[in-house]
């Protein structure tokens, strides 16, 4: 039964933190024909639907892509042609076949349509598998295809980002042709599920690791295959700590042993993250440190639920709820309000999906985020403190972790961690030069650095090259190009922030 193709008379789209209107000429929102019930033949035939409107927009000359939550500040999902809203397809298929050679578990495995948002994936996961995703943002709002095409990331010091722990991509690249995309070095899936959908197994490290993070200009990301883990709960503490040096080695280097961290004495944290608000220093920083286990240990406390602001949350969570507070977001009372509703807590303990709960984040908010190799942070995040100095802001700086990933445009992949510096601050012309200020001094320093592709930035074609090197960027362009063979499929999921990029 073909799938349902609802086109709307909208000719304008705005993205869901409101940072950017795009003019478009045609939104589609695509549904399973049966959206009760997860079925290989619905899967597929909402996989000749996607077909289809590709074939319209090549017909018709116009660009094509698709769209998640909108949950990007950036224009990445953005088209002025024909944009395909896949939110509606959440499908979910656990522990499918695997591959004879697959040294994983098999109840690790889950196969999910492109729709599913993160927080719908962590109430499956832990309702009906008894399972749970290795690391998540701290906003759970986006889709999968959309998580990953951007390269989100967590705080976990020991996983890398959201695309880290995907296994496989089912990819509608043309009228005619869908690929099942893994890596040849681990092949994960059963050969006959491939064939079931249709769709033409491909086992290649560098078309998968490439696709991984592929701004939306691969194709249609139908499908994805994640490797779970089995449930596990994070005990969490915040505190304010003075900026001494034990706390700075901590965050430039990851050595903790100058430092006692919120909770457990002696124990490397799963989670490790620092909020500073550089116009408050005297009070220190806000260190939130969650520790790893199979249960919550006796006597801890579980997560309050219906908070404006959660034990998960970090700096563009604070700043959007706040924003939503008041009208005007000034550095007085962005530090009233961050006391009053960020404050320090002990023993709390739940599952990710308890933690990490946010998904409506709007507010008047703007949001920037650099991936910094170790040994960088603390001379980053002091040049940021300077430029406060002079030109302060109304806003937050925030270091969470990854590490290091395998797909060429992750901007995670320094290793041997990448510290991300989360800049967030009231939605203002005088945030986005504040940003402007850092990202320039740092060039300038040097400092090497890479920027989210998902939220705000001014990259063009110079600074891509400048930040990833020409064999990343030559590996990211030839798998692009051996996935859409023709050179006006490339042109049809391309758009104006590829071009401006210099990737299209």
């Amino acid at each position: 039964m073909p799938p349902i193709l609802h086109e709307s008379h909208q000719k304008q789209w705005q993205n869901w933190h409101q940072t950017y209107n795009q003019k478009l000429e045609l939104l589609v929102d695509v549904w399973n024909a049966d959206a009760s019930q997860s079925t290989t033949e619905g899967y597929a035939d909402t996989t000749r639907g996607l077909q289809r409107l590709i074939a319209r927009a090549l017909r018709e000359g116009l660009e094509l892509r698709a769209l998640g939550a909108g949950w990007s500040f950036s224009t990445a999902p953005a088209t002025s042609g024909i944009l395909v809203n896949t939110k509606p397809l959440n499908y979910l298929f656990p522990s499918p076949r695997t591959h004879p050679s697959y040294a994983g578990s098999r109840e690790n495995l889950l196969f999910v349509q492109c729709g599913n948002s993160i927080a719908e994936l962590n109430h499956f996961l832990m309702a009906k598998m008894g399972k749970a995703l290795p690391t998540s943002g701290a906003s759970n709002g986006q889709t999968i295809a959309g998580a990953i095409a951007t390269g989100t990331h967590g705080s976990s010091l020991d996983f890398g980002a959201m695309q880290d722990f995907v296994a496989g991509l089912h990819i509608v690249v043309s009228p005619e042709r869908h690929v099942w995309l893994e890596r040849a070095s681990v092949p994960t899936i059963s050969d006959d599920i491939p064939q079931q959908l249709g769709a033409e197994l491909v086992r290649d490290d560098a078309l998968f690791n490439a696709a991984l993070v592929s701004l939306g200009s691969f194709g249609i990301v139908h499908g994805v295959l994640i490797v779970v883990e089995d449930l596990y709960h994070l005990q969490a503490f915040r505190q304010r700590m003075p900026l001494t040096e034990g706390l700075w080695r901590a965050m430039d280097q990851l050595d903790f042993s100058g430092v006692q961290l919120p909770g457990p004495s002696g124990q490397k944290p799963y989670h490790f993250q620092v909020v500073i608000n550089p116009n408050d220093l005297q009070g220190g920083a806000y260190v939130t440190s969650m520790y790893k286990h199979a249960q919550c240990p006796p006597g801890s406390k579980s997560p309050s639920p219906g908070g404006k602001l959660t034990q998960g949350d970090s700096a563009l969570e604070i700043v959007g709820v706040l924003t939503d507070k008041v009208s005007d977001l000034t550095i007085p009372v962005l530090a009233k309000l961050l006391d009053r509703f960020y404050g320090e807590y002990s023993n709390i303990c739940g599952t990710p999906g308890e933690l990490f709960t946010d998904t409506t984040t709007r507010g008047k908010a703007f949001g920037s985020a650099l991936g910094i190799p170790l040994g960088q942070v603390r001379k980053t995040v002091e040049t940021a403190m300077a430029i406060n100095h002079e030109y302060p802001f109304p806003g937050l700086l925030a270091l969470r972790y990854a590490l290091p990933s395998k797909a060429p445009l992750a901007f995670t992949h320094h290793a041997p961690m990448t510290c991300v510096l989360d800049i967030d601050g009231a939605a203002s012309a005088r945030t986005k030069t504040f940003c402007q200020k850092v990202w320039e001094q740092l060039t300038a320093r040097q400092v090497p650095y890479t920027l989210h592709w998902g939220k705000i930035n001014d990259l063009d074609g110079a600074r891509v090259r400048s930040m990833y090197g020409p064999e990343r960027i030559g590996t990211w362009r030839r798998a692009r190009e051996a996935l859409l063979h023709r050179p006006e499929l490339r042109a049809t999921f391309a758009n104006d922030y590829l071009r401006t990029l210099g990737l299209a």
